[in-house]
C-alpha cells in the first residue's frame, strides 16, 4: 500500500497539517472510479491510498498513474 496526502506547500514542521480544501480526496476518488480504478481514502486525512495487486505489469502501472493524475488535473481545474 501507498499513499497521497494532499496538502497546500508549506514549510517543513514535525507536526503534520493538512490544509488541503476538504473533500479533495474524496473528489479525486470519484474521478478515478469514473475512470474504472479503484482507490481508497483515510478517514481523517486528505489521503489518497492505492493497494495494487502483488503482480503488476509496467503497462498496467502507468495506466493507473495516468488515470490518477488526470483524475487530480480535474480536480484542481473545478477549484
Amino acid at each position: 500500500m501507498i499513499g497521497c496526502e494532499f496538502s497546500s506547500p508549506s514549510p517543513p514542521t514535525l507536526k503534520p497539517k493538512s490544509d488541503a480544501p476538504k473533500s479533495i480526496a474524496s473528489r479525486v476518488q470519484n474521478k478515478c472510479l469514473e475512470n474504472d480504478m479503484l482507490t481508497l481514502t483515510t478517514s481523517i486525512y486528505e489521503t489518497i491510498r492505492f493497494i495494487p495487486m502483488l503482480t503488476v505489469s509496467e503497462s498496467e502501472m502507468n495506466e493507473g498513474l495516468d488515470i490518477f493524475s488526470k483524475a487530480v488535473e480535474d480536480v484542481a481545474k473545478e477549484g
